[in-house]
């Protein structure tokens, strides 16, 4: 096996503990809009690390309510800005594999379906934004994961070879974007449903610091 010179990351779930933030926004509005009571298992099986378009449309088609991806963005959007969004904190260890990496001399990119909003945000209060070459946000691409088109634009903006670049992920809709490019994957996740998802991956890891090992054997 080649030795990796980059890593692309996802950011929410992945890098960003933001799926409970996510939910707790979520959960309220489901509820006095369409009456639906979901809880943290229903919102990681259901709509957990995809975008708004498709958990819009999964309203629509899978439970018959009727509302549009440009009401559902402000009222989400609205909630996130009550919450406070910078108040999303960094997945254990984090820091320690960008650091790793960046003393590797290992190229970094972020590739995320979040809009580059909440990038700054979550990141800029952290004082990671500094450690990425580029970001390929929700506004970047037509088509956000599952779609490799992310990851294509992302290995575009590197000029290197898909198998020379690994992606860390923690769902299936970002595994399938990775994978699709052509990338090697480390799928991070606890989830249990998650991972049951993700059986085309080779490296499934628990946690940040079990994939700075396995990177650092590429390296």
């Amino acid at each position: 096996m080649d030795k990796i010179k980059a890593v692309l990351f996802d950011l929410d779930g992945t890098l960003i503990d933001s799926e409970y933030f996510y939910f707790k926004n979520w959960a309220p509005i489901l509820k006095d809009e369409f009456n639906l009571v979901i809880s943290y298992e229903d919102w990681i099986r259901d709509f957990a690390g995809h975008t708004l378009a498709h958990n819009v449309k999964r309203l629509v088609d899978d439970y018959g309510y009727d509302t549009t991806e440009e009401y559902m963005w402000k009222r989400t959007r609205a909630a996130y800005a009550d919450s406070n969004m910078s108040d999303i904190e960094l997945m254990p260890d984090a820091r320690e594999i960008l650091t790793f990496l960046k003393e590797s001399g290992i190229h970094i990119g972020l590739v995320t379906s979040s809009f580059r909003s909440t990038v700054d945000t979550v990141l800029g209060k952290h004082g990671l934004l500094d450690y990425f070459e580029f970001f390929v946000t929700r506004e970047c691409v037509e088509f956000p994961k599952p779609n490799p088109e992310p990851y294509r634009l992302a290995l575009t903006n590197l000029n290197l070879a898909a198998d020379s670049c690994v992606a860390i992920e923690d769902t299936i809709t970002g595994s399938k974007s990775a994978l699709g490019a052509g990338m090697r994957l480390i799928a991070v996740t606890k989830q249990e449903i998650e991972r049951a998802r993700l059986t085309a991956v080779d490296n499934i890891v628990e946690n940040l610091s079990e994939a700075k090992a396995l990177l650092s054997q590429w390296i």
